[in-house]
């Protein structure tokens, strides 16, 4: 049923005019009967199972009745679908990015265990050679003994 904007009363959908006023309902009539083209064709589209091609009908109903409840639950039910499904997306790259870290991780600590062992041989290497090398440079001086002093024979008598 249509309400007259004029006397606010009852009219039937298929008439072209107010019954009791005799306004023009004409632009009212082929208004409803664009929504409820609309409505059929996303029913259709979603029982088909394109669900693509039913939100863009559910989208052109709201534009034309943004109130209607109907579009706006079945637009709100597939954002909910699509923002689960971001979700759980992102849930599976963090997943995954987190598998490849553990396959790393797994050769981790051996491997600083290795890293360790090099970097205290190439630093005991390089201490040695400069030490030696510093060695070999300045010659050490000989020490001349002392010359020996004579002492006196024991007297054992």
């Amino acid at each position: 049923m249509l309400t007259c904007p004029m006397c606010k009363k009852a009219a039937p959908e298929t008439s072209r005019e107010c019954p009791s006023c005799r306004t023009d309902l004409s632009l009212l009539t082929d208004f409803v009967d664009n929504l409820r083209q609309g409505l059929q064709r996303a029913d259709v589209h979603v029982r088909e199972g394109r669900l693509g091609p039913a939100v863009w009908a559910y989208l052109e109903v709201l534009e034309i009745d943004p109130e209607n409840t109907v579009a706006r639950e079945q637009v709100g039910q597939v954002a909910t679908a699509v923002r689960q499904f971001d979700r759980a997306a992102r849930a599976q790259g963090w997943l995954r990015r987190l598998r490849r870290h553990a396959r790393f991780r797994a050769w981790g600590r051996p491997s600083l265990y290795a890293v360790f062992f090099l970097a205290a041989l190439a630093l005991g290497y390089a201490v040695g050679y400069y030490a030696g090398k510093a060695s070999a440079a300045a010659p050490v001086p000989l020490r001349v003994a002392a010359p020996l002093r004579k002492t006196r024979p024991i007297d054992r008598s």
